[in-house]
């Protein structure tokens, strides 16, 4: 059984804060070792419960910010994990294909603009308003063009709403509630683990019921979101069109700046972080 770990940071119970790359002060430095170490903590508790449910193939994609934040010497060694600049290799979500059996979505985050979530942004437009898809619904749904069903997710009561109606049968692990873009009442850590480590155990025994989410073709798309991630969110590129969820989004993401697909040479000023 090989398995898909799509993670993020904001969903992560402990979170509450955008982090500050610019700040580097001790105390916003700690911090944001201290976020990582959570981040961590819920990835390996993942990997750690699909090796457990029968996985003999664990790929984790480290797909927040700088891609180098998880801290993958504490990681369960079965596992592999694709780190370093996002956007730089082949796509969004590096190896994702048909061969995998089901994904996990771990420390998802809202879609920009949802009232009261923790750090909500990236909210995708399909088909002009038809449809608006968090960056976890959009890999669960670029995962189903592949046929592999997205299976459990984690992160705030916000997210786990959204994804929860896209996905019926998806199981849920909410890590936290919040209350505010900059609060919430989090699970401790230890039983944040111990939950998700349930959750993907219970997801992949179900797999075979659990449908992959597709969106049928074609698709139109766009992106609304800001600078700062504060409304008012505008379309970030021209509409594209294309016959599928995955191929509308490689489309317009390769046509951002924030991406450069497909690198194989060094690039002047692609440095950590």
């Amino acid at each position: 059984m090989k398995i898909y770990v799509q993670t993020d940071i904001e969903g992560v119970a402990g979170f509450c804060f955008r982090e500050n790359r610019s700040n580097q002060s001790y105390e916003n430095i700690r911090h944001r070792y201290r976020m990582y170490r959570l981040l961590t903590g819920e990835v390996n508790a993942a990997v750690k419960a699909a090796f457990d449910a029968g996985a003999t193939d664990v790929v984790v994609n480290d797909n927040h910010g700088t891609g180098y934040n998880i801290i993958f010497e504490e990681l369960d060694p079965r596992c592999r994990i694709v780190h370093g600049r996002n956007c730089s290799g082949p796509h969004w979500l590096p190896f994702l294909d048909s061969s995998f059996d089901a994904m996990i979505l771990i420390g998802m985050h809202a879609m920009g603009g949802t009232p009261k979530a923790i750090i909500p942004h990236s909210k995708w437009e399909v088909n002009d308003g038809q449809l608006y898809l968090s960056e976890g619904s959009m890999a669960a749904a670029i995962a189903g063009d592949f046929g592999v069903p997205t299976v459990m997710m984690s992160g705030d009561d916000k997210v786990a709403a959204e994804i929860g109606e896209k996905i019926i049968d998806i199981e849920q692990v909410v890590v936290k509630q919040a209350i505010s873009p900059y609060q919430a009442c989090s699970m401790i850590p230890a039983r944040a683990c111990a939950e998700i480590a349930e959750g993907v155990k219970r997801g992949l025994a179900r797999r075979s019921s659990i449908a992959p989410y597709k969106i049928p073709g074609p698709v139109k798309l766009n992106l609304l979101d800001s600078i700062s991630h504060a409304p008012p969110l505008i379309h970030q590129g021209e509409t594209v069109t294309a016959d599928s969820i995955n191929e509308a989004f490689m489309n317009f993401e390769r046509a951002m700046e924030w991406t450069e697909f497909d690198l194989e040479n060094l690039v002047e000023g692609y440095s950590f972080p």
